[in-house]
């Protein structure tokens, strides 16, 4: 009888055992409890961190929203950290977290301007005036008026080649010490246009980006060349031709398409002040296309071929050629831009503006940024329709030779309204396009 009693007390022992370890398990295998205890801190704020601000606006939202620290989706400090914390994570990163009921949803714009975007431009289409005031000053009326009243009477005393583009010129140098650059047209209508150019580019309000021009004849027996007879027989210039006598600048550097305006194909980035082109440009980069959308106007006005659009031509071919040197541009010391080596505008220009309207329309047509100073006075002389005459009457009260060029001839006068009045409707259309109201 005793054997059978410790025997039931064996089996009894390890029913309990086995009951208390059942026990166990299911404890462990039922849910925390949700009330955190008195004594615990309230929870801390989860919500996301501020976007940190890259270049004046932020940087962009995560794709996906990121789910807090794994201690924080800890609700008893225990062993549940792991397998329990990761199964929330990855519920929680299925989706959006769900909005409070009541919550009214609010709109978030895909993108706001950056600081440099918006104060870059104002009204959708002008550059903002604390960029223009930053544009260096290039030639002031003053200083070219000053130069050309010298330069007419300024006796030269000798003619060098080479620095004055084409083998033809010359580099002059007059008694005083300072040098003129002088071109000899392999036609007339080549310093015509040259010299109706600078005329536009004042007419423009431009002229701080075009060296000051002055006109001069050819005389062998005259006191301006009296002392450089066997330089001019070496030249071959024609006796009684005219030339162009246009201020000569040291120390000029080259200049390539800004960088931020090109694509990776070497075309250019529509410029104008919407879908960000305009963001994350440092000062300096803005500045300096705020002079190249000038000479994007002044170029198409004269329908100049030898500059931007000839690259643009050269793309089909040569796809690094906006990573080069742009033709007949330069930089001054001071930071301006210089527009050299207009005579391929307005005269000879016009005459081939069916070939080089291809790529210098389109060219215009992808800037929607201009010089508030320039679309006006473009819009002054589409209203009035007189941009032919404005250009004769300054050419004539500032030229002395004007009558030894021809004018300009009925046709390409018209050709000149007809490219302005273009422009204006581009500079309308792009206010109505991309302008607002201030204050919008």
């Amino acid at each position: 009888m005793g054997r059978r009693m410790r025997s039931a007390a064996a089996s009894a022992g390890l029913w309990l055992l086995a009951l208390g370890s059942l026990l166990a398990l299911w404890g462990g295998l039922l849910p925390p409890r949700t009330e955190p205890p008195a004594s615990r801190p309230p929870p801390e704020d989860r919500r996301l961190p501020r976007r940190p601000v890259r270049g004046g606006r932020p940087a962009p939202a995560p794709r996906f929203p990121l789910p807090p620290p794994l201690a924080a989706w800890d609700a008893r400090g225990g062993s549940l950290k792991t397998f329990r914390a990761l199964l929330t994570l990855a519920a929680g990163s299925d989706g959006p977290p769900r909005r409070p009921a009541g919550e009214r949803r609010r709109h978030v714009p895909s993108r706001r301007p950056g600081l440099a975007e918006r104060a870059a431009v104002r009204g959708g289409v002008f550059w903002s005036r604390g960029l223009e005031e930053q544009v260096p000053r290039g030639f002031s009326e003053a200083q070219a008026a000053a130069w050309l009243e010298a330069a007419r009477g300024a006796r030269v005393v000798a003619l060098e080649r080479g620095g004055c583009g084409r083998s033809s010129n010359r580099l002059a140098r007059f008694a005083d010490g300072t040098r003129a650059c002088v071109r000899y047209g392999i036609n007339p209508e080549q310093i015509q246009g040259e010299a109706l150019s600078y005329y536009l580019a004042r007419l423009l309000g431009l002229q701080r980006h075009v060296p000051p021009l002055a006109l001069a004849r050819v005389e062998a027996r005259g006191a301006q060349w009296a002392q450089v007879q066997e330089e001019l027989r070496a030249a071959h210039w024609t006796e009684g031709s005219v030339v162009s006598l246009t201020r000569w600048l040291p120390n000029l550097t080259d200049v390539l398409v800004p960088a931020p305006w090109r694509s990776e194909d070497g075309r250019l980035r529509p410029l104008r002040d919407a879908g960000g082109e305009l963001a994350n440009l440092s000062q300096a980069e803005l500045v300096d296309l705020v002079q190249w959308t000038d000479l994007i106007l002044f170029d198409y006005l004269t329908a100049n071929f030898d500059r931007l659009v000839s690259n643009l031509f050269s793309l089909q071919w040569d796809p690094r050629v906006m990573q080069r040197a742009t033709s007949n541009l330069h930089r001054g010391p001071g930071g301006a831009l210089v527009f050299l080596d207009n005579e391929a505008g307005l005269v000879h220009g016009y005459r081939v503006a069916g070939m080089w309207d291809k790529y210098n329309e389109p060219l215009l047509q992808s800037v929607c940024v201009f010089r508030e100073r320039t679309a006006r006075r473009v819009l002054e002389m589409h209203r009035g329709q007189d941009a032919a005459a404005r250009l004769l009457r300054l050419y004539r009260r500032h030229e002395p030779r004007f009558p030894e060029l021809a004018a300009l001839a009925d046709p390409h006068a018209q050709l000149l309204q007809r490219r302005l009045d273009f422009l204006a409707k581009h500079i309308l259309h792009c206010k109505a396009k991309y302008g607002h109201r201030p204050g919008t």
